[in-house]
């Protein structure tokens, strides 16, 4: 297994701390997918029924990634057992496998992104999903204009998935991919 460069823990914390730990409580549990269900919801003005679907979806997720990263199983991800997990995966990744659980929330992410179920993520659905997690909306503009080339580059669920890959593997700081999430 290869080590975490230093960047690599630095953008991988930024995710645990912006996108998984949403009620900013230092670790990873159930109650903070519950509350990202919930501010998605209200954002996306969601049906019960799609409710129910996110709930479902986030469930199979979380039970996925307790799976591989809650080493004393006590249903919490510490950022310790984050960035273990990370670096046990990551020649798995290389090879571009990702673990079910990281499939299945890149799908969940690029659709709760993609509100017009057109395939594609533009800017403003791109910032009006990142800013339910406190990504402010000047970082989403400037992030978008990286991951998207300066509008080039079709954020497609496919490139979405390739920059999501370069945001894991990549040491290199002006890589498309370390956008992805706004910053880092």
């Amino acid at each position: 297994m290869c080590e975490l460069s230093e960047f690599q823990k630095k953008k991988l914390l930024y995710i645990y701390e912006t996108f998984y730990d949403v009620n900013r409580d230092g670790k990873i549990d159930w109650d903070d997918f519950d509350l990202a269900i919930k501010k998605i919801c209200k954002v996306n003005n969601w049906t019960e029924e799609q409710l129910k679907n996110a709930e479902s979806t986030l469930q199979c997720i979380w039970k996925g990634l307790c799976n591989l990263a809650d080493d004393n199983k006590d249903k919490e991800v510490t950022k310790d057992e984050w960035l273990k997990m990370w670096k046990d995966c990551q020649s798995q990744i290389v090879s571009g496998n990702f673990p079910e659980w990281l499939k299945n929330y890149m799908d969940f992410m690029f659709d709760v992104s993609d509100t017009s179920g057109d395939g594609i993520i533009d800017q403003d659905e791109f910032t009006t999903a990142y800013v339910v997690y406190g990504v402010s909306k000047d970082t989403c503009a400037k992030a978008f204009h990286k991951v998207s080339d300066a509008g080039k580059t079709l954020l497609t669920k496919e490139e979405f998935c390739q920059l999501w890959h370069d945001y894991i593997l990549s040491d290199d700081p002006t890589a498309r991919g370390n956008f992805l999430f706004g910053g880092f």
